[in-house]
């Protein structure tokens, strides 16, 4: 049986280009345009590992949709990767750890790099 990965960001070909990644890895990869929709997606398939992007309706949404899986204890060990385009120095934003981060285990710049995401899923699910 494949591991289940549930991917959430805004951007449909980004989302569509790391399935296929993912897919060619052998994970079966589920994935939705809106946190909202992410969420109740999770709570239906249980996957093995969540990969949230930062930005998407607000500045921080990936953060709280992260906040909002750990408030639930069936989700409390599920593996979290965020991405975002965002670092430390851009746009005056500092991005760097804070509380937001417990929420989270790992952490990949956009662009994403295909050897990354595949090192760090199979890290996430070991």
């Amino acid at each position: 049986m494949s591991r289940k990965i549930v991917m959430i960001d805004d951007d449909s070909d980004f989302l569509e280009i790391h399935k296929t990644i993912l897919s060619k890895e052998g994970y079966e990869v589920l994935t939705s345009q809106d946190s909202t929709e992410g969420i109740k997606l999770i709570n239906d398939t249980m996957p093995d590992l969540v990969i949230l992007d930062v930005m998407m309706g607000s500045a921080d949404e990936g953060f709280n949709v992260a906040r909002t899986l750990r408030e639930d204890e069936k989700f409390a060990n599920l593996p979290i990767i965020l991405l975002s385009s965002i670092n430390q120095t851009q746009d005056g934003w500092q991005f760097g750890p804070d509380e937001r981060w417990n929420a989270i285990d790992s952490f990949i710049d956009k662009p994403v790099k295909k050897e990354e995401l595949i090192r760090k899923v199979k890290a996430a699910l070991s």
